[in-house]
């Protein structure tokens, strides 16, 4: 027999009202939202939309454009999601998009028309075109990661600026000046905003600025084995290299092997993201965590009050810290005597 929400009551010693409100994408105490979250899981508890749906003209289905879903970034962004809009009884509609923007731009229309209550956006700047056939549709959208300047929207992120600072200054405070930076795209939010907090930090150490240190074009995997090339190619290589995101990262490791580069005795290497594979790499990679799990979290419960009718903060831009978490594959430079 499904569970109700009278089982979570008794579950969770909470109030039906209090259950119902959550559920239905209300606002209650953190510790009630997690006792009531612990015991959907533990209940295996599916809201019944049938009636709900009958009732208003919601779909209770809520749409996800995200990046390739192939890689643990995006991956867990999806899971995560998912599970908590299951939690209040939406379904997902996902699309999956590419640095192929034209196949953004010919689906989100579709998953509009086809009926969605709300729409989550992650890895994609909203263009023009987007925002037209958003405004059209009269529903709330949350950018998760990216941020639009064409259209006013709520906005969940890390911290991009602070995260790039705090690990370049680590970088800086090992000894090292001779910094590069691969990064995504100028047209992209988070490499625009990483590339900031490189800047900065050069800045504040007055290290100048090498321009063939900086290496922009996207965040895909082969870019960052051809930066790593190139780089490796100058007259005066860098120290160290910052690899602004993980696939960009997989990318630099490639050539860093092929080229027979030590880490960190030829190049110390950080990365933007700490991804799985940073504590199987030897050495283990140095890293920005993102708090994926609270970035996801909170772009649902954003829009699960626009969803009903909360605009009282409209539009918010919610940022989240970073975390640095050290490991093996930066070289002190101080303790060598250079």
């Amino acid at each position: 027999m499904s569970a109700t929400i009278k089982d979570i009551a008794r579950e969770t010693g909470l109030a039906l009202a209090t259950i119902s409100k959550y559920i239905n994408g209300g606002t209650v105490r953190p510790q009630n939202k997690k006792q009531i979250d612990e015991a959907i899981r533990k209940l295996n508890y599916v809201p019944r939309n049938t009636a709900r749906g009958l009732r208003s003209s919601k779909t209770y289905r809520i749409g996800l454009v995200s990046g390739p879903p192939n890689t643990p970034h995006n991956a867990f962004l999806l899971s995560k999601i998912e599970n908590t809009m299951r939690a209040h009884g939406y379904s997902l509609t996902f699309m999956s998009g590419d640095k192929y923007k034209d196949h953004v731009n010919k689906f989100v229309p579709h998953m509009l028309r086809s009926g969605i209550d709300g729409l989550i956006i992650t890895s994609f700047s909203l263009n023009q075109d987007i925002c037209s056939a958003v405004e059209h549709a009269k529903i709330p959208v949350v950018e998760l990661e990216e941020h639009s300047h064409f259209h006013r929207t709520d906005c969940v992120q890390t911290s991009c600026t602070s995260g790039a600072y705090e690990i370049v200054e680590h970088l800086i405070k090992m000894g090292h000046q001779k910094i590069a930076l691969v990064t995504g795209s100028p047209a992209s939010y988070t490499a625009c905003e990483r590339k900031k907090g490189y800047l900065r930090a050069l800045e504040d150490y007055d290290i100048p600025v090498n321009p063939d240190y900086i290496i922009a074009e996207n965040y895909a995997n082969d870019f960052g084995y051809q930066a790593m090339q190139k780089l490796w190619n100058l007259p005066e290589r860098p120290t160290a290299v910052f690899s602004a995101n993980y696939t960009l990262c997989l990318g630099i490791y490639e050539a860093i092997y092929s080229l027979g580069i030590r880490i960190p005795e030829d190049l110390s290497v950080v990365s933007f993201d700490d991804f799985e594979l940073s504590i199987l790499l030897s050495p283990q990679l140095t890293a920005v965590r993102q708090p994926l799990a609270d970035l996801a979290e909170q772009a649902c419960d954003l829009l699960l009050r626009r969803m009903n009718g909360d605009y009282c903060d409209f539009p918010r831009t919610i940022r989240l810290k970073p975390e640095c978490i050290y490991r093996d594959s930066v070289r002190n430079l101080f303790s060598d005597g250079k």
